[in-house]
């Protein structure tokens, strides 16, 4: 499976990719051959918000029977609420040992979401992989399903891998306490590592990328959801500075509306959507300022800033940061 190693990071870091010119399910796969990696007396410990993929679920369960401590957060009652019921069936049916958590907050318009999408492994060594995708496909796949949420499986997606260092134990720690009470205070602060530095949402004092962002003179990315709201306002400021922005974003007006668009290229802003024949999606999330890397489940937007669970990622590795370039200049190619 090809990665990107960062050699600066003694092979400590690399960034894995899915998307339609890449083979399919690659990055469930990964997933998958993580499990299978690891023994008894070992730890998995994940947080996702979609979750439909039924033989990663029993891969799982497979894991918890042989021995190893498995803790799940899952997102109860996501966008498509009856998306995740299958697999959540069959693992409340198991139970994980008591390690399954499911959130499910009350209904309405201040629903918080579990949206962060984080992967923690003990062996063969302690290894985080964090970034944009969900294990949201199955086989046989639901085409309405599908429809709806997107092809994570096919469409443009990431994750970030950590292995040895701080970073991802921080990252199973957090997991690990996410349902907790008082796991919210834990987002006041941040957690560093490997040469990257995470954030947790919802908090107070959310606008930590763009402040970085206002300052940069290249700036580009590729985004699933822009809304107005302060990257926004960043992106358009920095622009009329003379900064350079390029941005890919996802195709549908939903996430990223045209009344966005227009602002942006009216500051000049390279921006277009990504379309593709078969409708996949752009899911990836992530952003290039200068030197440093920007990435995580965070999608820039109110409800991620105030209310949904989220991590966030500043990294200046310069093999990720050189991984998510080379990435975007071969969707922008596409």
């Amino acid at each position: 499976m090809r990665s990107i190693i960062s050699r600066g990071m003694s092979e400590r870091s690399a960034v894995h990719f899915g998307g339609p010119d890449l083979p399919p399910r690659r990055l469930r796969d990964l997933l998958r051959e993580r499990i299978d990696a690891v023994p008894a007396g070992g730890e998995i410990a994940w947080a996702t918000y979609y979750f439909r993929d039924r033989d990663l679920a029993a891969a799982l369960m497979a894991a918890s029977d042989r021995g190893v401590k498995v803790t799940l957060q899952v997102e109860g009652r996501p966008r498509r609420k009856s998306a995740n019921a299958g697999v959540l069936a069959m693992l409340e049916g198991h139970g994980l040992r008591g390690g399954l958590k499911v959130h499910r907050s009350l209904p309405g318009p201040l629903h918080a979401h579990l949206h962060s999408k984080i992967y923690t492994f003990s062996h063969p060594a302690p290894t985080a992989l964090v970034g944009s995708f969900n294990p949201s496909g199955d086989v046989p796949e639901c085409s309405d399903v599908i429809a709806e949420i997107g092809d994570q499986d096919r469409g443009h997606n990431l994750l970030v891998e950590f292995s040895q260092g701080a970073l991802p134990l921080a990252l199973r720690d957090h997991v690990r306490a996410m349902h907790k009470p008082l796991a919210r205070l834990r987002n006041l602060g941040s957690v560093e590592g490997n040469g990257t530095r995470a954030w947790f949402y919802p908090r107070l004092h959310g606008a930590i990328a763009e402040r970085a962002i206002a300052r940069a003179g290249r700036i580009s990315g590729c985004i699933s959801h822009l809304k107005p709201g302060a990257l926004t306002s960043t992106l358009i400021s920095a622009a009329r500075k003379g900064a350079s922005v390029r941005l890919i974003v996802h195709d549908t007006g939903r996430r990223v509306p045209e009344a966005v668009i227009s602002e942006l290229v009216a500051a000049g802003v390279d921006i277009r959507r990504f379309v593709h024949p078969e409708g996949l999606p752009m899911h990836a999330k992530f952003l290039l300022a200068d030197d440093t890397a920007w990435f995580g489940s965070f999608n820039f937007n109110p409800r991620s800033r105030w209310l949904n669970r989220e991590v966030l990622l500043a990294s200046r590795d310069e093999a990720i940061v050189a991984a998510l370039a080379e990435r975007f200049e071969q969707i922008a190619s596409a």
